[in-house]
């Protein structure tokens, strides 16, 4: 299965779309993954998983069954965006997703916007959340380097929830212990 954490859709937001908590949700997802025994690689920093670029993960895995595993890619438009990515890098991540059942892993990624990402991977993905960032009052928060203790809901978007509830609520501050909301991303492939 593939998610993706997403700010917006295309550009429409009544928020911010940086600065939401697309990053803590998908780490929040991937650390209860943790705690219920999957292996976590992410292209960033957690202390709860192993650190390594995307491109390095997919080869690593090759076409080796990987049981209980989770791959989480923050900043995924740096690696496969939708108008500057060559077709052998669209067609290593189309390989890849297409695989993905048979290896036994799951995706998480994040980034602003959904459509900024190539259509390949668009379209092998399965559910799209949408996190809300709120003030511990439940306040919405339009700041987007707001220093204040933060909620997270999580709403779903694709596909189109029966209930437009949220699925679920992390504290940023808790999730916020396990990763650096400040790391720059440099990840990228490198295929030509």
């Amino acid at each position: 299965m593939i998610i993706a954490f997403v700010g917006c859709i295309d550009n429409e937001s009544q928020l911010p779309i940086t600065g939401t908590g697309k990053t803590c949700a998908m780490t929040g997802y991937a650390y209860l993954e943790h705690l219920a025994g999957k292996t976590i690689y992410t292209n960033y920093y957690t202390d709860f998983s192993i650190q390594m670029g995307f491109q390095e993960i997919i080869e690593r895995f090759g076409d080796i069954e990987q049981p209980d595993t989770i791959v989480c890619i923050t900043e995924m438009s740096k690696i496969l965006d939708a108008v500057g990515s060559s077709t052998k890098q669209v067609m290593f991540i189309d390989r890849f997703a297409k695989q993905l059942r048979k290896l036994d892993v799951d995706v998480f990624w994040d980034d602003q916007r959904f459509n900024s990402i190539h259509k390949r991977l668009r379209i092998h993905t399965d559910v799209v959340l949408m996190p809300y960032k709120t003030h511990m009052d439940n306040k919405p928060c339009k700041f987007n380097r707001c220093m204040a203790d933060h909620k997270i809901y999580v709403y779903q978007i694709k596909p189109k929830p029966i209930l437009n509830k949220w699925l679920r609520i992390f504290s940023a501050p808790a999730v916020g212990k396990h990763y650096n909301s400040k790391e720059f991303i440099n990840d990228c492939l490198t295929i030509k």
